[in-house]
């Protein structure tokens, strides 16, 4: 999987492209495994639009979005128990509120926490029983990566927005980067991993990137794949409210 880090005091878009030094977990259970989106952080809520997620891969690293800074780092569990091992993250600045729950999530993370997955949820816990946090699922997570740091010039800061849709009964989450002239969107779809560059459009805004080209008009998106031709109608995607 591609991850992505953007620090705006340089203006550079940090995206996750080579191999990562990873040690692996023993034995991960299958239903630990995956991308877990946070639903609740020391028994307060969390902020409604802005996803803070938790990916638990099995080769034993974690990582994620804290909520404005992607991280990374590796775990080691003994039975029902987990330890998230020192966390490296990126230090972009975000809204203080923002930056008070990153805060809040990073910390629950530490120290021997148990866990426990029923269903779709995932709770973890401190060694005595109180709960640190609740977690839902966000789909399967994918192990390893890659770095390449891009600069663009003239560009002062990176703006960076997540939008979800329901393209066709899939759930999508598309990552909007701004920063200067550059423009892109990521995302995953039916198994592939898109990033695409914004293109000129006479309505809305269009991105493309391999074979696909994806435009947005309002509240909706339309995914294209350009090897069907030009009668492909295209997957109507709708933006979750």
């Amino acid at each position: 999987m591609l991850k992505a880090v953007f620090a705006s005091s340089c203006a550079c878009i940090l995206v996750d492209l080579a191999p990562m030094n990873t040690i692996a977990a023993e034995s991960v259970p299958p239903e630990l495994v995956g991308s877990w989106r946070a639903e609740g952080i020391g028994g307060e809520g969390v902020i409604d639009d802005f996803d803070t997620v938790l990916e638990i891969r099995e080769d034993g690293t974690y990582g994620g979005m804290a909520g404005c800074n992607n991280f990374t780092g590796i775990f080691t569990l003994s039975g029902r128990m987990i330890t998230f091992g020192p966390t490296a993250a990126a230090r972009k600045m975000c809204e203080p509120a923002i930056m008070e729950q990153e805060q809040r999530f990073l910390d629950a993370l530490r120290g021997r926490l148990s866990w426990k997955v029923g269903g779709t949820s995932l709770t973890l816990a401190s060694p005595g029983g109180t709960p640190r946090m609740r977690l839902t699922s966000a789909g399967p997570a994918v192990a390893g990566g890659a770095e390449i740091t891009l600069r663009v010039p003239g560009a002062g800061s990176v703006d960076r927005q997540t939008i979800r849709y329901d393209c066709g009964g899939e759930g999508v989450e598309a990552e909007y980067v701004n920063a200067g002239p550059v423009s892109l969107v990521a995302f995953s779809f039916g198994g592939d991993y898109i990033v695409a560059s914004g293109i000129i459009s006479g309505s809305g805004a269009r991105y493309a990137g391999g074979r696909y080209i994806w435009w947005t008009e309002g509240e909706e998106a339309t995914l294209f794949d350009v090897t069907k031709g030009e009668e492909d109608p295209g997957v109507v995607c709708a933006r979750k409210q």
